[in-house]
């Protein structure tokens, strides 16, 4: 009985939460320092449009480092920190993007996208929100859900950086040494 009861709620949990058994999995797909970036196109609330192409053009020499922060309707106040926290950094940088990518796929059905794009435009955040409908580019990144997800990709769209997690003054200095670091490598070169 006691066994049968055990088996019991061992089910029950796994169909509440399989993500508590697929967590190793995930880290073990997580893309490693020096992959590829994957392209993308996304617009933003004002329907402005935006890819991985143009906003490192190798043609206009300016942006040397993009910084991706990504996560979903769960994460978004400690994704809205780290934006400010990075364009009080960067803000003068013309070297240096900051985009915000929100993964929308999780929002209850009556959520419109006319209530998204109008709460994206109150939120005045100082760097671009990419809203990615459908989840694709939160799969293309590998992106830890429920978490915030910082990406730095260079000139050549390779991942020079990638982390997890809260807002941090450690996370944010370990952030900023990569990028300064990307930087000095682009200069020297």
């Amino acid at each position: 009985m006691k066994l049968g009861v055990f088996v019991l709620i061992i089910i029950s949990i796994f169909l509440i939460n399989p993500i508590a058994f697929s967590e190793k999995s995930d880290e073990k797909e997580q893309l490693k320092i020096g992959d590829q970036a994957s392209k993308f196109v996304l617009k933003d609330a004002y329907d402005k449009e935006y890819s991985l192409d143009k906003i490192i053009s190798k043609d206009k020499g300016d942006v040397q480092v993009l910084i991706l922060v990504i996560g979903d309707q769960t994460t978004r106040k400690n994704g809205n920190k780290w934006a400010k926290e990075l364009d009080k950094l960067y803000k003068d940088k013309k070297e240096i993007s900051i985009f915000m990518i929100a993964d929308l796929r999780g929002l209850p059905f009556y959520v419109t996208e006319s209530m998204v794009k109008w709460g994206t435009k109150r939120e005045k955040l100082p760097v671009p929100i990419l809203l990615d409908w459908n989840g694709k580019i939160n799969e293309l990144y590998k992106t830890r859900r429920g978490e915030s997800n910082l990406f730095v990709i260079d000139r050549e769209y390779k991942i020079r950086y990638y982390n997890f997690g809260q807002f941090t003054p450690e996370n944010l200095k370990a952030l900023q040494v990569k990028t300064q670091e990307n930087l000095k490598e682009k200069k020297a070169s």
